[in-house]
């Protein structure tokens, strides 16, 4: 199978495993009683680690290699795990996942140093936070659904009780902590409740492939059969059938299609929505969207920011490695469903943020999520959508995404650390009675400008070039959602710059006198690196969009060569 690369030396076991031997080191330390300074400290220098793995991966990844209609998937490892239901160890990166493992491996650090001011149950909040690293990671690199599922569900368990143990306390509540167990609760049942239909539906793709002679729960098999593309049986004959028709003859098979009727693209359909609800839960595309802000805005700072730069991702990951290959009939089919539902989040964050101003600084920056993940479902379902948008249009959408979630990673992980640090200063993430702070906080508030504008996509910062890359995109596909969505431009930024007023701007106040952030010390050396991934991708943005390029080309090729414009 030239599509498969295979490694030699297995560095993306090696990268999933490293959190856990931090999670391993965690439990020592706990055991030979380890005070909680050499805890933190270690935990930041171990959480390089990954960063490290996922480098080196990055260094020998060819983002140019494409064979049999895909982008090549590099440094595989498989290893069959349960032969009687083809389940097999089989994880790989592509275009599509590697810029997401380079997030994810880049924010572990940074969330750990935004962990130094815990002092409840140090260790446990430390093992936590390396569980939901090494969680997330599989996800993004498991290409088996077995795997794919158990750590889309694992990811789900640190984040609820990082949240429910570990979130904001509300003293003028009757409860203090009732707000942060309802968002935690709120959070995982919406995940959860969202993944019931995926695992059944990948149930069924089972003993319809079964009953096909390729019984399979690999991720790249089902994606070649629902492009279209040849694939081999156990006995190396070819499989011409597509995967919509597996599904078709199955449901017939079963006498199905007698009752609901001989309709192909009724059962994509199923399939589609199916899969799409699951990732959109998770994106937090409008209406699925309610668990977020209270979610992102109870989260203690670390996990705020694991959850917005890198968790949310997991929702557009999952609808490019399964949604748009799997069921690209259905997809091109419902794609202005999809793009409606993602403009109207793109307004809906935006307004969100802009009633926040003055109030909630969390929350804010959680709805300002709501809207920068819009624009990425809007992008997706360009990509898919049918009419005259030639495969590099459709790429450039999927380039956009992909640089989207990268720079809104960057940019909304600064703002939740710096609004961390602000709370642990004020004891408060009100920002009504804030004001002044560019006079005794000028380096805080200079690091939180350029935040500031990258997330609201001012030219020459990161948010810039996705957001034009998007809406270049999604032009040629659905013109008038792209004309809308300048709508949720404006009133974010509008958003962003009266929160950045209110708290740096106007006449000092006994809240003013704050330290600021020393520019050799803990909190700059976390702000640092993102504010220069910003500057630097921001003007020279071929280091993301060289990963995903080729591979993006090759997924949205299925809409112009299998389905065309039908």
């Amino acid at each position: 199978m030239t599509y498969l690369a295979f490694a030699s030396i297995p560095w993306l076991t090696l990268l999933i495993l490293s959190p856990l031997v931090g999670l391993a080191l965690v439990g020592l330390a706990g055991a030979l009683r380890l005070d909680d300074r050499t805890v933190r400290i270690g935990a930041a220098a171990w959480s390089t680690i990954p960063l490290a793995l996922a480098i080196i991966v990055w260094s020998g990844f060819n983002p140019n290699a494409t064979a049999d209609g895909q982008g090549v998937v590099q440094f595989v490892e498989k290893v069959p795990w349960v032969q009687a239901i083809r389940v097999d160890y089989f994880v790989g990166v592509d275009g599509i996942s590697m810029p997401l493992v380079i997030l994810t491996a880049a924010m572990a650090p940074v969330a750990m140093l935004a962990s130094f001011g815990v002092a409840e149950r140090l260790k446990l909040y430390i093992a936590l936070m390396f569980l939901l690293e090494a969680a997330m990671l599989g996800y993004f690199l498991a290409l088996n659904f077995f795997f794919f599922f158990i750590f889309w569900e694992f990811s789900l368990a640190p984040a609820y009780f990082l949240i429910q143990g570990w979130g904001r306390r509300h003293g003028a509540d009757a409860d203090p902590e009732q707000r942060r167990r309802d968002a935690a609760l709120k959070f995982f049942v919406y995940t959860m409740a969202g993944s019931i239909g995926m695992l059944l539906l990948f149930q069924f793709f089972y003993v319809a492939t079964a009953a096909a002679g390729i019984p399979t729960f690999d991720l790249i098999t089902l994606a070649r059969l629902g492009q279209g593309l040849t694939v081999e049986r156990a006995a190396l004959d070819p499989v011409n059938l597509t995967l919509r028709e597996i599904i078709f003859n199955y449901v017939e098979q079963l006498g199905i299609a007698d009752v609901l009727g001989r309709y192909p693209l009724l059962y994509t359909s199923i399939a589609f929505w199916a899969i799409f609800i699951a990732f959109a839960i998770k994106l937090g595309i409008w209406p699925f969207h309610t668990w977020l802000p209270d979610a992102y805005s109870e989260a203690p700072p670390a996990a705020s920011i694991l959850l917005a730069a890198v968790m949310s991702k997991m929702g557009a990951y999952g609808m490019l490695r399964l949604m748009l290959p799997f069921v690209p009939d259905a997809a091109q089919y419902f794609g202005p469903a999809i793009g409606a539902l993602a403009l109207i989040g793109v307004v809906a964050g935006a307004f969100g943020a802009l009633s926040q101003v003055g109030g909630d600084l969390k929350r804010l920056i959680a709805y300002t999520s709501v809207n920068h993940m819009g624009y990425v479902g809007l992008a997706i379902a360009a990509a898919a959508t049918a009419g005259a948008a030639d495969a590099a249009t459709r790429a450039t959408a999927i380039n956009g995404a992909l640089f989207q979630m990268v720079a809104h990673g960057l940019s909304t992980g600064a703002l939740f650390l710096m609004a961390g640090m602000l709370a642990e200063r004020t004891g408060s993430d009100e920002m009504g009675s804030l004001a002044g702070l560019r006079t005794t906080m000028p380096v805080f508030a200079g690091a939180m400008g350029v935040a500031t504008f990258g997330n609201l996509g001012l030219p020459g910062l990161a948010g810039f070039v996705g957001e034009f890359f998007i809406f270049r995109g999604v032009w040629a596909s659905l013109p008038l959602f792209a004309l809308l969505a300048t709508i949720g431009l404006v009133v974010t930024a509008l958003a962003l710059l009266r929160m950045y007023g209110q708290i740096f701007h106007g006449t000092t106040n006994e809240r003013s006198a704050m330290p600021d952030m020393r520019l050799v010390g803990r909190e700059f050396l976390a702000v640092a690196p993102l504010l220069i991934a910003l500057l630097i991708l921001g003007v020279y943005p071929a280091p993301i969009m060289d990963l995903s390029n080729q591979a993006a080309t090759a997924l949205v090729e299925v809409f112009t060569r299998v389905v065309g414009g039908a």
